[in-house]
């Protein structure tokens, strides 16, 4: 019989020390939880802020390079058209009621429609640009 009541004292000293522990772990569970939820926001919210910015990044350049496409074409042929202009003999400008319309030689094809798509785009990503009133 004396070693009964020691026996249950002893039990109840280890369950009271593993209530202890367990105490324990979840004080530094919750708090260890609380950071890496911190954490994981803070990631997010600048991953996010990363992205976008890199959208716009990509979203401006292909704007720049729309128009230099689109304004590449005019500034060639303002230029061709100069030259052509120079090369005309006084006789020939002079009797322009005379004259007959020349052909003027047609740019390549590929250009003309990359051109013709670069200014589409361009007016697209202006037209996204404009505020509307509120109704």
């Amino acid at each position: 019989m004396y070693n009964r009541p020691n026996d249950e004292t002893i039990k109840e000293i280890l369950e009271e020390d593993n209530m202890e522990i367990e105490n324990r772990g979840k004080k530094n569970s919750c708090l260890v939880r609380t950071l890496f939820l911190i954490i994981t926001l803070f990631v997010l919210f600048f991953g996010f802020i990363y992205i976008q910015q890199y959208l716009l990044d990509l979203e401006a350049k292909a704007i720049v390079s729309a128009a230099r496409t689109a304004t590449e074409f005019i500034n060639e042929t303002s230029i061709k058209n100069d030259v052509i202009s120079d090369e005309i003999p006084i006789e020939i400008s002079d009797s322009i009621e005379c004259a007959t319309p020349t052909e003027i030689p047609t740019p390549e094809p590929a250009m003309v429609r990359t051109a013709t798509i670069a200014a589409q785009l361009t007016g697209v990503a202006e037209f996204q640009k404009t505020v509307t009133p509120m109704p």
